[in-house]
């Protein structure tokens, strides 16, 4: 097995472990925006000691501004909008659906991709489509 498979399956073990947390966090008093600043703040932290630790701080004055928007860009949309959305639905709903169906974003990401970056459609990621929402249409 090659490194990128094993931190694929890392990164799939970790994003599936997260929401259980963060369903139990979120059973109490607490309302899903507040839910997304309070996860924002360590990783924010966190983010920051490491840009330290490894020497990297320089390398955000290197980072051109049409790069650091589109990137700010994304984090604002995925990190606090889709975070938020993600949040309400799992304090009001199941997280055996909920994670599944949020997790259907490569579909949107496939149509965005092909209409305003012009990537091609092949039968594979049509085919894969397909599947997923197939499955996504077996757990509701």
């Amino acid at each position: 097995m090659g490194k990128d498979v094993i931190l694929a399956l890392i990164t799939a073990f970790v994003w599936g472990l997260a929401p259980a947390f963060e369903k139990a966090g979120l059973s109490g008093r607490i309302d899903p925006f507040t839910g997304v600043v309070i996860r924002t703040i360590p990783i924010a932290l966190a983010a920051g000691i490491g840009l330290i630790f490894m020497g990297r701080l320089g390398e955000i004055q290197n980072v051109g501004w049409r790069s650091a928007a589109y990137v700010a860009a994304g984090g604002v949309l995925a990190g606090l909008i889709g975070q938020f959305t993600f949040y309400s639905a799992l304090k009001n709903g199941s997280a055996s659906v909920v994670v599944p169906m949020a997790a259907t974003y490569p579909l949107f990401a496939l149509v965005l991709s092909i209409v305003f970056l012009g990537e091609t459609i092949t039968w594979q990621r049509a085919a894969g489509a397909c599947l997923v929402v197939g499955g996504v249409m077996l757990l509701k």
